[in-house]
């Protein structure tokens, strides 16, 4: 796996250490599971959300996103509706989506988690080939200058 782009790491330095630690574990389980795939990174006011896609229209084609908060980090899966989930790891009341909750690294090692993950890549169609590299095309959302809503007196 790539070393993370230097804008994840300026947008995880806001986090506590072993979130920061815990937010980089699951990115490189998703990476080590979902590749090939697309990544797109994006900062919010009160969270970090990194998307993963089989396609480069991440959001419309989601296969899972991981978000970060101050006190865990959130594995989240777009159709997680339609997964397996005899462990009951998944959580949510919404129509489709579902989540699990991260909150140390022994989270990540769990056999549950990567089954999940291999069934949504599975169901998003993303095949991994022998003998090619599986790589995982990353793109970044520049935070924007801040502006005003109102407009500046002279």
């Amino acid at each position: 796996m790539a070393q993370p782009p230097a804008e994840l790491l300026e947008y995880l330095h806001r986090y506590p250490p072993p979130i920061q630690s815990l937010a980089l574990g699951a990115r490189k389980l998703i990476h080590g599971e979902l590749a090939p795939c697309h990544e797109y990174i994006f900062d919010m006011r009160r969270t970090l959300v990194i998307a993963y896609s089989a396609t480069e229209k991440v959001i419309a084609d989601g296969v899972c996103l991981i978000t970060v908060w101050t006190r865990h980090v959130t594995l989240a899966f777009s159709r997680g509706i339609d997964l397996d989930d005899p462990a009951g790891l998944l959580e949510g009341a919404g129509k489709a989506m579902r989540h699990v909750r991260l909150h140390a690294l022994e989270d990540l090692g769990r056999r549950e988690l990567h089954a999940l993950l291999r069934q949504a890549r599975t169901r998003a169609g993303i095949k991994r080939r022998r003998g090619i590299p599986n790589d995982v095309v990353t793109r970044v959302k520049k935070k924007s200058a801040a502006t005003f809503p109102w407009p500046r007196l002279p």
